[in-house]
């Protein structure tokens, strides 16, 4: 018989779990606890028909992020401004903040095993504290956990927009703290996504981002056209770029664009640009050496060859042949620049 379960707490060999059709916890020994976060619906069956005796194993059938089962009231959004803007309301007193407060700190001097147990205790008593799950996610991405941060980011995203009411048409700007935690959290689902070449599902919460904070602080706009390329999609990579402007990194997007679509002067057009911004991006695309880094997406300098390991690295499309010969042939210097333009 199968039955379905709310995650309360992760122990080292079982969950503490909280049946969706009952009221009392219960604890459930299932393969590897470890891989599940709480709050997380599980649905269980019984590993030998046995169920009911304290050792009884469970064989988990389906997982899914879902914060609708928690219970509690979540947090809200209120207007803020005559401008159609709104802002997170704070549902933790500031008392009960102090806790998160000591937390933060523990993350911040590099103890990610003292932060994430104080954290996880936090939001057993606060479930709906997106900031924790936010927090949660660098932790585990930091420590190469990527399933798990992805659980965590999409836990405090999905809270997010149950927060937020439907037919919602109002803006959560980025100048409001207490938007900051949600649009990270979605931020960091966004990528967590990405690193699992989930590229659609990625764009779709980027998206969202931009429709709610149109400042684009984070700098989505950035991300959106090299996914939309990822997925095979180069006209709404056009699109998200015509949209909001080409700069950065996404000069050579849109000379990616229109090498694949055989505009080869349009093309040359955009890497000229891109050139006067980071001149190490073609010699990246051409060279036979997957290259690495230590730079972490946030703190690679602008125009340098880190940023451009890592763009290439995630923008697949420039290691097409059609790609790699037009910069071959090109010859990206001031010469070969020069007899091709002339």
């Amino acid at each position: 018989m199968q039955t379905e379960h709310r995650i309360l707490e992760v122990r080292r060999d079982h969950v503490l779990v909280q049946p969706l059709d009952g009221i009392k916890p219960e604890a459930l020994k299932v393969d590897g606890p470890s891989k599940y976060v709480e709050n997380e619906v599980i649905i269980v069956e019984p590993l030998d028909g046995e169920a009911g005796k304290s050792q009884q194993r469970w064989k988990v059938i389906a997982a899914r992020t879902d914060p609708s089962f928690i219970g509690c009231t979540p947090p809200k959004v209120a207007a803020v401004s005559d401008d159609n803007e709104y802002e997170f309301t704070e549902y933790v007193s500031y008392k009960d903040g102090m806790a998160f407060d000591r937390a933060l700190e523990d993350f911040r001097l590099g103890d990610y095993s003292k932060a994430r147990r104080v954290l996880r205790k936090f939001i057993k008593r606060f479930p709906y504290h997106i900031d924790s799950y936010h927090h949660l996610g660098i932790i585990e991405t930091n420590l190469g956990h990527y399933d798990r941060a992805l659980k965590y980011f999409e836990m405090g995203y999905r809270i997010g927009l149950m927060s937020i009411p439907k037919g919602f048409s109002g803006q959560l700007p980025w100048g409001f703290l207490g938007n900051r935690p949600f649009l990270r959290a979605a931020h960091g689902y966004g990528l967590a996504l990405e690193r699992e070449r989930h590229h659609l599902e990625a764009v779709d919460v980027y998206e969202q981002i931009l429709a709610l904070n149109p400042n684009d602080n984070q700098g989505i706009r950035y991300l959106l056209p090299s996914l939309y390329l990822e997925a095979k999609s180069p006209q709404k990579a056009r699109a998200a770029l015509e949209k909001h402007g080409a700069d950065g990194t996404n000069l050579y997007t849109r000379c990616l664009i229109e090498i694949l679509d055989g505009r080869r002067r349009e093309a040359v057009r955009w890497l000229c640009r891109g050139l006067s911004y980071n001149l190490y991006i073609p010699e990246i695309v051409l060279s036979q050496i997957e290259e690495t880094n230590e730079s972490q997406r946030y703190g690679v300098a602008m125009g340098s060859r880190d940023e451009a390991i890592e763009y290439v690295r995630e923008t697949a499309p420039w290691r097409r042949e059609e790609a790699q010969e037009f910069l071959r042939r090109l010859n990206p210097s001031p010469n070969g620049l020069s007899a091709l333009l002339s």
